[in-house]
């Protein structure tokens, strides 16, 4: 959910509370990117619906990943995988489907293109698209088909790695309060069985990305355009973006400490790592807009 203040993580319901970057699938180890990336696909979103900036922007999707068992593909240490019965990636991944724009004149659902062009300019990977077409026709398309999302990600492919099922929805926006939907589930897949042999997150002591959610949530909250400016102005605008990254995260994470009263040596390094590929998404979009 992005609103003014910046990316909010939620799940089908509700926001999720402060541990929740920890508790849900660990979730945080990729919260610092995802939210920078989220934020600049929700402006996006505002932009093409000619929506102004205080526009809150749901963009729903599907966390995936946490394991892929192919001898040539290295394990992501301290994952577990979200999916079991199907194997998508090592490391965690969050893949949009569908998106609301929200204002005083009520939500607007976006339409899949226009969803699709934001995520992929924020250099999100949206699901695979499968099919465009009448519904008819696509009511007919086979349940039973292997996952595309492994190749989308250049990975090799498994042997019996069967996509969960398919969704149908409508390809435009509207501004009906719902959004229509049909899921069609291959049979292995039923409700009761998807987590079939999976287990209960465990987040480790120091949290899933190496810091307590609490505070790996302030941190990337304070990854802003803003931030990403002050950089370029002080390292100059032919800075690195890795560069400009180690600037950003190094700022956020004093902010962080100033806040705080002081953060120990050992919290700062990890804190300042943990937003390191966030601060690295923001210089690199701060890099294409100067450019533009």
């Amino acid at each position: 959910v992005c609103d003014a203040s910046g990316a909010h993580p939620a799940k089908r319901r509700e926001l999720l509370a402060d541990g929740g970057l920890d508790d849900f699938f660990g979730v945080g180890r990729i919260w610092p990117a995802l939210a920078v990336a989220a934020t600049r696909c929700a402006q996006s979103l505002r932009e093409d619906t000619g929506a102004p900036a205080s526009a809150v922007v749901t963009v729903y999707g599907e966390l995936a990943g946490g394991r892929y068992p192919h001898p040539d593909v290295p394990a992501t240490p301290g994952v577990d995988p979200v999916q079991t019965g199907v194997w998508y990636a090592p490391e965690l991944l969050w893949l949009p489907f569908d998106a609301t724009v929200t204002h005083d004149d009520g939500p607007r659902w976006v339409g899949d293109r226009t969803l699709r062009a934001a995520a992929a300019e924020a250099g999100l990977l949206c699901v695979p698209l499968l099919a465009e077409g009448p519904l008819a026709r696509l009511q007919e398309l086979p349940t039973v088909f292997p996952t595309r999302l492994p190749g989308l990600l250049g990975l090799p492919a498994l042997p019996d790695n069967l996509a969960e099922g398919l969704v149908v929805k409508p390809a435009d926006g509207s501004r009906e309060p719902g959004r229509p939907m049909a899921k069609f589930k291959q049979p292995a897949f039923a409700e009761d069985e998807r987590f079939d042999g999976s287990r209960p997150y465990q987040a480790p002591a120091e949290g899933a990305a190496g810091v307590p959610g609490w505070l790996l949530a302030h941190g990337t909250g304070l990854l802003t355009p803003a931030r990403a400016a002050s950089a370029v102005s002080k390292l100059g605008p032919r800075t690195p973006p890795g560069e400009l990254a180690g600037e950003i995260a190094r700022d956020a994470t004093e902010e962080v400490a100033q806040a705080l009263g002081g953060l120990d040596r050992a919290t700062f390094r990890a804190l300042e790592e943990c937003l390191h590929t966030g601060a690295l998404t923001l210089a690199r979009f701060d890099a294409a807009d100067r450019r533009a």
